[in-house]
């Protein structure tokens, strides 16, 4: 449990608000870089004209760096949404040879990614063949002012390829056969349910169980939450029997057999969980959308940046990566670059937005 500064008797109305402001601006974003996506290929010459010295600029802007030592960092234990970005996206700079040299991937855990970005920041700021996967947690820590003395704008912001969701999930031989059932328990005696997720409070996980929880009229200040170091970890907790109930990403829980997910969070239902209902339909309102992309130190240089931004659409573009997001029931998603940095630093002020009134960003 933790206390909010704003106490338990906020505005209903503009938590509700703010939060379907979230929800809609970030399917709107999604919706709308489908939509240029889409329209960019209607038309052969057009998309030759407007396209083609940019494409040339990219070429000649990967050419002119190639990473020695690519690494790219997953600020978690593995078996998470974060190691899952690094293990995937970086196996295929390896498999479509836009790099020359295998991706070392790194799991540097805690502080809900502060100890890598602290790192990062203050040891290798300047390095070019560093990457660090990135998502909405990111962001909400930026927001929440969780990584002291650091900025979101401290970093690059390379480009995110993928929409995933959030789930609510139990072990498979739970008592809760609904999110029904675990929605009465909590209003019952919110003490009853131990909650858990691969973030700290405030962190990605437990904002969902927050917003959730909001909508739901019980007081979110008065879960009971077990925080961990990544998915993996909350999952092996979960069916250990550590925490009875986990907020989960879609990715880092689909095809689990010991796990079963109560409820995706989100409008439409994901592929490969075609089985499994989502909040909306279960007739609640709270949805979490995440994308799943990368982002770099902010000494990386302008060559280096732009070679890792090409290599992140090229993947986006392979047919490999489209059947990487099917396996992973994610959705579609292209923002790469100068568009994906003003996306994250708008997405860092949302969350802000949405943070306040529960008390949970920290004084700077």
């Amino acid at each position: 449990m933790w206390v909010s500064r704003a106490g338990p008797h906020y505005q209903q109305g503009e938590i509700m608000r703010r939060k379907l402001f979230l929800a809609i601006s970030s399917f709107l974003g999604l919706a709308l870089v489908a939509t240029a996506c889409s329209s960019s290929g209607t038309s052969t010459e057009e998309t030759s004209e407007t396209t083609g010295a940019e494409d040339e600029t990219s070429v000649q802007a990967a050419s002119s760096y190639a990473p020695e030592s690519p690494e790219c960092i997953a600020p978690a234990d593995a078996g998470g949404g974060w190691d899952f970005t690094c293990r995937s996206i970086g196996g295929l700079f390896e498999d479509l040879d836009l790099v020359e040299r295998n991706v070392v991937i790194t799991n540097q855990p805690g502080g809900g990614g502060g100890v890598a970005f602290a790192d990062v920041a203050g040891n290798r700021n300047a390095e070019d063949d560093l990457v660090i996967a990135a998502s909405p947690a990111t962001a909400i820590r930026f927001a929440q002012n969780q990584y002291e003395g650091l900025e979101a704008d401290d970093f690059r912001w390379i480009g995110a390829i993928a929409a995933d969701f959030g789930v609510i999930a139990v072990s498979s031989d739970s008592k809760y056969e609904t999110l029904d059932q675990v929605v009465e328990d909590l209003k019952a005696d919110p003490n009853s349910v131990t909650l858990g997720g691969g973030s700290p409070i405030g962190g990605q996980d437990h904002f969902k169980m927050v917003l959730f929880a909001d909508e739901v009229d019980v007081d979110p200040t008065a879960l009971k939450w077990v925080a961990y170091d990544g998915g993996g970890e909350a999952q092996s907790a979960l069916l250990g029997g550590e925490i009875q109930v986990a907020s989960l990403d879609v990715s880092e829980s689909i095809g689990n057999e010991d796990i079963r997910i109560l409820a995706v969070m989100s409008e439409e239902r994901v592929p490969g969980l075609d089985d499994v209902p989502t909040t909306v339909e279960l007739g609640y309102e709270t949805t979490f959308p995440i994308w799943r992309g990368l982002l770099a130190p902010s000494g990386m240089s302008d060559e280096a940046y732009d070679f890792w931004v090409d290599a992140i659409g090229q993947v986006e573009e392979s047919e490999e990566w489209k059947e990487t997001r099917e396996e992973s029931g994610l959705l579609e998603l292209r923002l790469t670059g100068e568009e994906f940095q003003i996306f994250a630093l708008n997405a860092v002020e949302e969350f802000r937005a949405l943070s306040e009134p529960f008390g949970l960003v920290a004084e700077k």
